[in-house]
């Protein structure tokens, strides 16, 4: 049997708190023989805050009296609608919540509505989560990631002790950070430049692990009293706006999920929970990421044709071919990577004549033919102004400045424009239309969106702008869903800058970071793989490796890998002889065969660490198969030849065989109470190694 702390096995514990909890705020029956832990740890009552007006908003509604409708259970899950109206302003609050059968989760997202025929008082402070966590004799510890900053350390796991931070009352204060931007420090308003919204509270050998729901600005409080309370608290940073009779407004939704026994336990919950229930499917699974080779758009089509043709030749394993910017306008001029030519001049979504005289359909379609399906780059959100749509369409567009537009200024299109978001939804529909596309990989490169939806918002309707442009892109990918039920949306925003739970439920992040941009220390690359699996299921990058670098190539393992013969125009590449080619097909049949242990669960072997003179190593291990794979790393300044290991997740008394995917040498081990010691020799510095493994008896 599979041991309980090292898998994501649930208990009965951690399904009754969480169920038990959630009939205490939904007013839902418990089930019979509930114990009701969580009154030891939560006080009761309904886990959200805010002002409205002068006045303490929950107060107010809850004086006024919640009605409580539950659902029925339907694929795993069942929703409770709680509704309250403050009768003096007509001030309509409802929370929709949702639990599931088979995970210690529950989620909820708060709107309010202004039912009066007048202006309501302004709504602000507003908590979409407020929880007090009891925490008696335990020190909390916040384990969280940071965002996707384009730096070395993107995505580095961080542990933070509660009662070691010198901050005001023991204090952790996090948003998704302004990014970089030389000009301003109003800068961003995506959603995880700095940190990722997904936080795991550790009180001992329990705890709880917190994700947000918002593409935009949100901020998280964790304050600790210093005697065994932890006050918590998140939502959207400004919001303090008054609300229109009629109006409508949505709040970032929020996961809570429970967890006993370690930390990696409660996060390997969490992947398989986001797995089931917040990741794109296919026929009722989680979609399988996509090993694409990625071409520069602003190549001809002559070029496209004849790599796709170089690929079926030399039996190459991509599953996708992806053709990147540099497709589209007018420009006669070569646009030959994404250093050089007018790649970033977006706005006008057609084929470049010069470049792709008919159309991008040929490229896709010698692609499908060949046995892949095709992605295309698009960045709809970010326009160059001067092309067609800016000159015909100004008022769906905003700047940083509130100033009239500049000829070639780059602006944003403002999706809380109700035409906007059609003419994004029409124009890659059409683009989807006339290729055939396979993925839609959106890109969003612009920095500045807070400055935009400030200088929008009149004083007293301050965050409205933002609210109505997140809805507007929610509202955007879902229709496309609806249209193409099939289609899968890539999301790219300067790299991994839009990760949070709303985002990942619809779209995959085939682009974590643009580290992977530019020269790449591929000792500190491996750092993205082990922190943003923690949270993040699936997810992709490139390597940036080169023919014959194994070391590269397995720095940048993930579950979708953009493994490309010329990395999107920056390197020339030579012909090779058979043995590189080889090689190319030994790397993509390794990646092919850890593929599906990503949507297993995963166990760090080593702390995150930006340190060149240690190892890395991770694991890799799916229950189900009792299967799974090692990965260490001897970085280019280690002087150890060899490391111990602790594997976990094995079953109790059986043998598993493992093989190493260099030499094929094969060997059996017999684990020990679940628990197996295995020790890893790399006499070389600047080496890999992977450690395939199955169970055998």
């Amino acid at each position: 049997m599979a041991n309980p702390v090292y898998s994501s096995v649930v208990s009965k514990d951690e399904l009754s708190f969480i169920r038990d909890w959630t009939a205490g705020i939904s007013g839902a029956s418990p089930k019979p023989g509930s114990k009701d832990a969580w009154k030891d740890r939560i006080p009761a009552g309904i886990p959200v805050s805010f002002k409205f007006g002068d006045s303490c908003g929950k107060e107010v509604l809850d004086k006024a009296g919640w009605d409580r409708k539950s659902g029925d259970w339907s694929d795993g899950k069942r929703s409770h609608t709680l509704t309250s109206t403050d009768i003096t302003t007509g001030l309509l609050c409802t929370i929709e919540i949702t639990e599931y059968t088979d995970f210690p989760a529950v989620e909820w997202v708060l709107h309010f509505t202004n039912t009066s025929s007048e202006d309501s008082p302004a709504i602000s402070e507003v908590s979409a989560i407020d929880l007090l966590w009891k925490t008696p004799g335990a020190v909390p510890v916040l384990h969280h990631s940071r965002g996707s900053d384009e730096l070395p350390d993107d995505f580095e796991y961080v542990s933070e002790v509660m009662a070691q931070l010198r901050t005001p009352a023991r204090s952790i204060h996090l948003n998704p950070g302004k990014g970089y931007n030389p000009f301003n420090e109003w800068a961003d308003g995506r959603s995880s430049v700095e940190w990722l919204p997904f936080f795991n509270l550790q009180s001992g050998d329990d705890g709880i692990v917190m994700a947000i729901g918002w593409s935009g600005q949100w901020v998280a409080d964790f304050i600790h009293d210093g005697e065994g309370n932890m006050q918590i608290k998140a939502g959207m940073e400004f919001l303090d706006s008054k609300l229109l009779p009629g109006e409508s407004i949505r709040t970032p939704s929020i996961m809570v999920l429970y967890w006993k026994g370690e930390p990696i336990h409660g996060e390997n919950v969490l992947r398989q929970f986001l797995l089931a229930h917040h990741t794109p499917q296919v026929d009722g699974k989680p979609v399988v990421p996509p090993f694409p080779h990625a071409t520069f758009g602003g190549a001809p089509t002559t070029e496209h044709l004849d790599m796709i043709k170089k690929i079926t030749d030399h039996k190459l394993l991509y599953d996708y071919y992806w053709i990147d910017a540099g497709w589209y306008g007018n420009s006669p001029e070569a646009s030959t990577d994404v250093f050089n030519g007018d790649w970033g001049r977006t706005g006008d979504w057609w084929a470049n004549p010069y470049r792709h005289p008919n159309g991008l359909r040929p490229i896709c379609d010698a692609a499908h033919q060949a046995g892949m399906k095709a992605v295309l780059w698009v960045e709809p959100l970010r326009a160059t102004y001067g092309t067609q749509v800016t000159l015909d369409h100004p008022e769906w567009f905003l700047n940083h400045n509130g100033e009239p537009f500049q000829p070639e200024e780059q602006i944003l299109l403002d999706l809380g424009h109700p035409g906007a978001c059609q003419w994004a939804i029409d124009t890659v529909s059409r683009l989807v239309d006339e290729t055939g596309i396979d993925i839609y990989e959106e890109d969003f490169n612009y920095w500045r969106i807070l400055e935009c939806f400030a200088h929008k918002d009149s004083p007293d309707r301050r965050g409205i702008s933002e609210i109505r442009f997140t809805e507007g892109l929610y509202h955007f990918w879902d229709e496309l869903k609806r249209r193409y039920p099939k289609l899968l949306i890539g999301n790219c925003a300067s790299g991994g800058r839009r990760i949070d739970l709303e985002s990942i439920t619809r779209s995959l992040t085939l682009w974590r970071s643009d580290y992977n941009c530019f020269p790449v220390d591929h000792d500190l690359l491996q750092l993205h793989t082990v922190g943003i699996a923690h949270w993040i299921p699936l997810n992709g990058t490139s390597p940036v490796a080169e023919p014959n670098d194994t070391y590269a190539f397995r720095s940048g393992l993930a579950p979708a890998g953009e493994f490309m013969l010329d990395e999107c125009g920056r390197l020339k590449r030579p012909e090779y002889d058979e043995a590189t080619w080889e090689w190319y097909r030994q790397m993509m049949r390794d990646y092919m065969r850890i593929r599906p242990y990503w949507y297993g669960d995963y166990y760090p072997l080593m702390s995150c660490s930006l340190n060149k003179d240690t190892w890395m190593a991770f694991q890799l291990h799916h229950r189900e198969m009792e299967e799974g794979v090692v990965a260490a790393f001897r970085r280019s300044e280690s002087p150890l030849t060899s490391a111990d290991f602790t594997l976990r997740g094995l079953t109790e008394d059986a043998t598993y065989e493992f093989e190493d995917a260099d030499t094929h040498e094969k060997w059996q081990v017999v684990t020990d109470q679940g628990d197996t010691n295995l020790n890893i020799v790399i006499p070389t510095k600047r080496t890999a190694r992977l450690l395939f493994y199955r169970k055998i008896s």
